[in-house]
């Protein structure tokens, strides 16, 4: 009498399905939301307020806002965005605090307070790092983006770095601060492979406004405010808050997936 071998139920079961990336979530607390909600509106305010004098000196102004600029994503970084690797502390953390003292039943090990003390560190130098980062590598890439895309090659140049300073502040200092820099996660997020979410949502509206944004420039209207970058710089502030705000909320954890006729269609959403 011959037996056959029960087969692998990995076999059985077919290819497993793909593992998805979940999405960048706001963190649980009530200062990170309520200033989640506060920081787009204080961009867009501080952008209005000073809109004559940026139509009026266009290379003072956008660099007499960048310190702010540079200031408020960082405020808003440490305290609405979880840095890289944070969860997998998380994790470690709560799997040693549940390892029981050897030799006494039922105690646990008690949490230490060396993970409160370093509680700002491990927020400030990520976001050290992702200023570092943006400054020295968005920046320039985002320069020859402009050019590419129309931005005056041989003159306007202060205008173009100043704007490229601007939309890589919006668009790369949280990205940096909650992916680090993981090769595998960046090219999902080049191929807009990652769920949405506040984070992504902002930088791609960024970019997706100023691209809108540039469309005044051409036109015969003979208006101050039509001068590069000003509508740009209009149009990037204001595809960071639409972005983040969809993000946020009707698109959060939705993902974009290509069909095999090449058209989009709105993916599954991730857990």
């Amino acid at each position: 009498m011959s037996t056959t071998p029960p087969s692998s139920p990995s076999l059985s079961q077919g290819p497993a399905a793909p593992k998805f990336a979940p999405p960048i979530h706001i963190l649980p607390n009530s200062i990170s939301k309520t200033y989640a909600l506060i920081h787009p509106v204080v961009l867009l305010a501080l952008l209005a307020f000073r809109f004559n004098a940026l139509v009026a000196d266009p290379v003072a102004e956008l660099l007499g806002n960048l310190p702010f600029l540079a200031l408020l994503q960082v405020a808003f970084v440490m305290t609405c965005l979880p840095p890289a690797g944070s969860a997998k502390d998380d994790d470690d953390k709560s799997t040693s605090a549940a390892i029981l003292k050897p030799g006494k039943i039922g105690l646990r090990r008690k949490n230490t307070a060396k993970s409160d003390s370093g509680g700002l560190s491990t927020k400030l130098i990520p976001a050290i790092l992702s200023l570092t980062l943006t400054t020295l590598l968005a920046t320039p890439v985002l320069a020859i983006l402009l050019v590419l895309f129309g931005a005056p090659l041989t003159t306007h140049h202060a205008e173009t770095l100043l704007c490229a300073a601007h939309m890589a502040l919006l668009t790369s200092t949280a990205l940096i601060y909650v992916h680090g820099v993981d090769g595998s996660v960046w090219k999902e997020v080049w191929g807009a492979q990652r769920p949405a979410d506040a984070v992504w949502g902002a930088a791609l509206g960024t970019c997706v406004g100023a691209w809108f944004g540039a469309v005044p420039i051409p036109l015969d209207w003979d208006r101050p405010w039509q001068a590069f970058p000003i509508t740009i710089l209009v149009g990037a502030y204001i595809g960071y808050s639409v972005g983040f705000g969809l993000g946020r909320t009707v698109l959060f954890g939705k993902r974009l997936r290509i069909e095999e006729n090449g058209e989009l269609a709105e993916g599954k959403k991730a857990d």
